[in-house]
């Protein structure tokens, strides 16, 4: 018992913040120290009734055990069913998402180039792809913690078992350093960058440079900065940025650019979108 005392202690502890709308919860939990720099947070989704939302593109990959009910990616008519235990590679659009009444998942949702340091690349082969984990982690082993997953008493000892089975899978190599300083440059300038001058100012050619990005973070640099635009855009409407303002706060060109792109992405345009779509 005293484990399981410590273990729902650091829970609480690093707990940040549950959203909860009529029909789902979402319980958003910090990661530990060591995984900290890899993994931007987990979380846990509950749903009480069935819900379609709108996936927003993340700027990282997305792990998901789910270990009740059911979810599907919807396109018109037609559903495909997520497989219960997936690996989300980085989307360049939005998808719509079906979940059925009662269930629930655990997601470990990775910062950019942080899924490298416990999957090999190359990453990119994942583009909007969401794959059953089976085709990157032994059998055996997916279903010793998936079957922990599920059978674990609360979300405490849920995101520890997590926690063990990322750390057991923590790769020993060093991150690749110009990757990661591509990463920290498009996300400090909010993905209002040129690439060609990104790779000028990291002393490397353009291509290389793309190459290497893809293969460990997911995606082209190009991709990746505009799904750290459009979630910076997101992010500023609901700071209280008015819709009028949102293009040049966020450093496009024109009111058209910024139409163009969100709607390339979202598949609406942004004030329709945003008062009206139910998203996350």
């Amino acid at each position: 018992m005293p484990a399981v005392r410590r273990d729902l202690d650091k829970f609480i502890d690093r707990r940040r913040r549950a959203r909860c709308t009529r029909i789902m919860t979402m319980l958003v939990i910090a990661p530990s120290a060591r995984l900290a720099p890899f993994v931007r947070q987990f979380m846990v989704v509950e749903a009480q009734g069935e819900t379609t939302r709108v996936r927003i593109p993340e700027p990282g990959l997305v792990l998901g055990l789910r270990y009740r009910g059911m979810a599907s990616f919807l396109a018109g008519e037609a559903a495909t069913r997520i497989a219960d235990n997936s690996l989300t590679g980085i989307a360049i659009a939005a998808r719509r998402m079906r979940t059925a009444t009662n269930s629930c998942v655990v997601l470990a949702m990775f910062h950019p180039a942080g899924a490298a340091q416990f999957f090999a690349e190359p990453l990119h082969e994942l583009l909007d792809i969401t794959a059953s984990l089976d085709a990157f982690i032994p059998h055996g082993e997916l279903d010793r913690v998936a079957s922990r997953v599920a059978a674990a008493m609360n979300h405490a000892q849920r995101i520890a078992i997590f926690e063990e089975f990322f750390l057991a899978r923590l790769r020993p190599h060093a991150p690749d350093p110009v990757v990661g300083a591509a990463v920290r440059a498009i996300s400090e300038a909010r993905g209002a960058i040129r690439i060609g001058a990104l790779a000028r100012v990291l002393a490397i050619s353009q291509d290389p440079l793309e190459k290497r990005f893809r293969r460990i973070v997911g995606a082209s640099p190009k991709q990746f900065a505009s799904l750290v635009r459009l979630r910076h855009t997101i992010d500023a409407y609901h700071a209280g940025v008015s819709l009028t303002s949102l293009a040049r706060d966020a450093g496009y060109f024109d009111q058209s650019h910024f139409i163009r792109e969100f709607r390339a992405i979202t598949g609406e345009a942004p004030g329709r979108f945003l008062r009206a779509v139910e998203y996350r």
